[in-house]
């Protein structure tokens, strides 16, 4: 029976954070919805003691925003979409870089060589600008409106999202597949007439298993630091809702996402710093929530990995006393041959 070790406490305390944090945002959303608002504060007698934004304190333990929104609920609100939209993006170019870097990794060709160029580009130019040339004629509504429904323009999003940082993954699934195939036991069942498929099956598959699993949040990070970079850029998730007539409201989103929250609140960081900080702050812990769980599935391969030399040690060990005892017993038997 394993035990648990602080790889899979991390694991454990990072995976509830995040669960629990979209969990409470459906359950809010479905039941309820209403973000508690204050624009005016009262005493016991009727007097007004004070005006929305109110600072964090033992009323408001997160603060308001100057429309009075508690903003613990307006960041609670927004985790669906955020860490939602994240997850699922990230599922398909996970699966999208998988195909592609599993298919690599057996590849040979020249074509091979090229696209590996090509993929490795996707290192050095920021993703994020990538993804604001692509979508700004998707999400920027112009003065004659959109084109599009709110539901197509989240599905093209992703879409987009998925393929732009798929290229990145699908080189390192290639390279650990190469590395693996390289392997003299793979060797071993090729020489003896494996298939490519039983190949993935019986020896890829279970080595990358779990570098999958550690993959996988990288991807959700990479994911939600781009939709943050185009909330900055006024891009928000699903579209931005631009006015074009005279005394006009800034641009606005159609969801309250994180990322166009702090957008929008981020000129407030010198005046009434909680309405910046507050969901900034509920970014960084679910960036760090993922980081720990991607930290500890790596502590957890690099233990199977130093049990796994440890084993082939003793094996190695076992080979080399059988060895000499057996060096040994023929020694006697000479001599005895030979009436020592």
């Amino acid at each position: 029976m394993k035990t648990w070790n602080r790889h899979h406490i991390t694991i454990a305390f990072c995976f509830l954070f995040i669960v629990v944090l979209v969990g409470w945002s459906l359950i809010f959303n479905v039941t309820d919805g209403e973000i508690p608002n204050t624009f005016v504060q009262y005493d016991d007698d009727g007097r007004i003691i004070g005006d929305a934004p109110f600072p964090p304190s033992a009323d408001f333990p997160f603060g308001t925003d100057r429309e009075g929104d508690d903003l613990f609920y307006k960041v609670l609100e927004g985790a669906q979409y955020t860490i939602g939209a994240a997850i699922l993006i990230s599922l398909l170019s996970f699966m999208l870089s998988f195909v592609i870097g599993v298919a690599g990794g057996f590849t040979t060709s020249r074509v091979k060589k090229w696209t590996q160029s090509i993929f490795t580009s996707f290192y050095f130019i920021p993703q994020s600008i990538i993804a604001y040339n692509i979508l700004y004629p998707l999400l920027w509504e112009t003065p004659q409106g959109f084109e599009t429904s709110f539901t197509e323009r989240v599905v093209w999003q992703s879409i987009t999202l998925a393929l732009i940082t798929a290229p990145t993954t699908a080189i390192l699934l290639s390279n650990e597949t190469r590395e693996i195939l390289n392997k003299e036991f793979v060797t071993s069942a090729r020489v003896l007439g494996g298939s490519r498929f039983f190949l993935f099956r019986k020896h890829i598959l279970p080595h990358l298993k779990l570098r999958l699993f550690i993959i996988f949040p990288k991807i959700t990070i990479q994911v939600l630091l781009i939709i943050a970079h185009l909330g900055f850029f006024d891009l928000f998730f699903g579209g931005t809702d631009v006015c074009y007539g005279p005394a006009c409201d800034p641009p606005q989103p159609f969801v309250q996402e994180w990322a166009s929250i702090m957008s929008m609140s981020f000129v407030e960081l010198t005046n009434a710093w909680w309405i910046f900080i507050i969901p900034m702050s509920f970014f960084a812990l679910t960036i760090l929530a993922l980081t720990g769980i991607a930290r500890g599935l790596e502590g957890l391969l690099e233990e199977d990995e130093v049990k796994a030399g440890a084993g082939r040690a003793e094996s190695s060990s076992m080979i080399g006393e059988g060895a000499l005892a057996e060096s040994d017993f023929v020694l006697v038997e000479q001599s005895v041959d030979r009436g020592v």
